[in-house]
């Protein structure tokens, strides 16, 4: 028989609150918690909307770190590291007797970047006295040796991130960093997911963490041109399956579970929360973004053993892009049929912003309590609907639906690629 994945616990640091108790409260209300930043506006910055924790925040939950280790930390470490402390609380691994080599850490992070400054002034100083505007290599690497904190080098490395929360949870198993940017939160839960089920582990903290607002990545995604410039006001610019949509809203934060093998769960008396039943995941098809994110769905849903029609609610990547957007609603209609007109779709990015590798395991939290509470929270923002999208899409009002069991979770790429995430109250 087939070792069964539970979730026995949650942790959440983003725009809309630390913990799961503030998090259901700001995700039910459905209140957008998109603002211009006026620290990056105080930078240079063209104004634009993105989803920020305060900073009193993350200094009040991220004291429990002990000082030695986070000056070590980047920023989305030490998101990480609080919604992992918040995950394992949930859980109860204080008290238990875990196995320290059955217990593992997958987590999706992408973006790292030197402090901006530092960066801007190695620059300057590494440039040619003979040829203006070019670098000099001897210059730029004795620069490097001698002024260079090697501590804000440590700060770089995405594998960090995972190291410091398997010390801070005696996690002696498999440890693996997923670096796979707008698809990599639920890449990590799948793969925790089937290394559990394939017996190498009994216990994984599974999820994702980002912190794209820090100035030199925000610089660099800015660049893009699926990033929202315009909109009707701050809390308008992300806008799902909107007509009106013109692009994603950046936010940061992280997203941790604990993810545990049916069986080990129920021996130490933990609280299951949910299951996850499938997952899948497709590389880009140029041109067929709607054909990749189908297959990802008929994959996830053929290894859940479920029919489409079982699927009571799709929480949505809906990140607001035109191209993403589109392929989505086809991809669902093309799965479901019939039953996608009776199948309540919600988006909450337009609530939080998008958190790229954070997005997934962030939107698995809000999809276990939209399944527990029977309520499905509205695509905020979304006033005039794409006409070419024939969906459910709840919009407006919160809408209850009691009894909800399965649901759906999709995420896509900036190239087109896809994965989707099956999961059961």
């Amino acid at each position: 028989m087939q070792r069964r994945v539970v979730i026995t616990g949650r942790g959440v640091a983003s725009p809309l609150g630390v913990g799961v108790e503030r998090h259901r409260e700001m995700l039910l209300s459905g209140q957008s918690v998109l603002r211009p930043s006026l620290r990056l506006a105080s930078l240079g910055f063209p104004p634009c909307s993105v989803g920020e924790i305060p900073e009193e925040t993350i200094k009040k939950s991220a004291a429990s770190i002990p000082q030695r280790q986070k000056k070590l930390m980047s920023r989305a470490g030490v998101l990480a590291a609080i919604a992992s402390f918040l995950a394992a609380e949930e859980a109860a691994l204080g008290g238990s007797e875990v196995e320290p080599t059955r217990v593992g850490i997958f987590l999706a992070t992408w973006f790292t970047f030197y402090d901006l400054r530092s960066f801007i002034r190695n620059m300057v100083d590494a440039e040619s006295r003979q040829r203006p505007f070019t670098m000099d290599q001897e210059r730029a690497n004795r620069r490097c040796l001698e002024t260079m904190n090697p501590v804000d080098s440590l700060k770089l490395l995405p594998n960090l991130t995972a190291g410091h929360l398997a010390i801070f949870h005696q996690a002696q198993g498999a440890s693996r960093v997923i670096a796979d940017g707008w698809t990599g939160g639920l890449l990590a839960l799948s793969q925790a997911a089937q290394t559990i089920r394939d017996g190498e582990l009994d216990m994984v903290l599974a999820g994702g963490s980002e912190s794209p607002l820090e100035e030199g990545v925000f610089c660099d995604l800015l660049t893009l041109d699926v990033v929202a410039r315009d909109g009707g006001g701050p809390e308008t610019l992300c806008r799902p399956f909107d007509s009106r949509r013109s692009g994603m809203v950046l936010g940061e934060g992280a997203g941790v579970v604990v993810l545990e093998e049916r069986g080990h769960a129920l021996k130490r008396g933990a609280t299951i929360f949910g299951e996850i039943v499938g997952s899948a995941s497709t590389a880009p098809m140029p041109g067929e973004r709607e054909g990749t994110l189908s297959l990802a769905i008929k994959n996830a849903l053929k290894e859940s053993r479920i029919e489409a029609q079982e699927v009571d609610l799709v929480h949505a990547n809906g990140d607001a892009t035109t191209g993403n957007d589109r392929a989505e609603w086809r991809a669902i209609q093309d799965v479901f049929g019939p039953h996608a007109a009776h199948l309540p779709i919600t988006a909450t990015k337009s609530l939080h912003g998008h958190l790229l590798s954070a997005a997934g395991p962030v939107e698995l939290v809000s999809s276990l309590i939209m399944l527990e509470e029977g309520i499905v929270p509205p695509i905020a923002n979304c006033e005039r609907p794409d006409p070419e999208c024939d969906l459910d899409l709840v919009i407006g009002q919160p809408r209850k639906k009691s009894g909800m069991r399965f649901a759906l979770l999709n995420a896509l790429g900036l190239f087109g690629e896809g994965a989707s995430l099956v999961i059961r109250r």
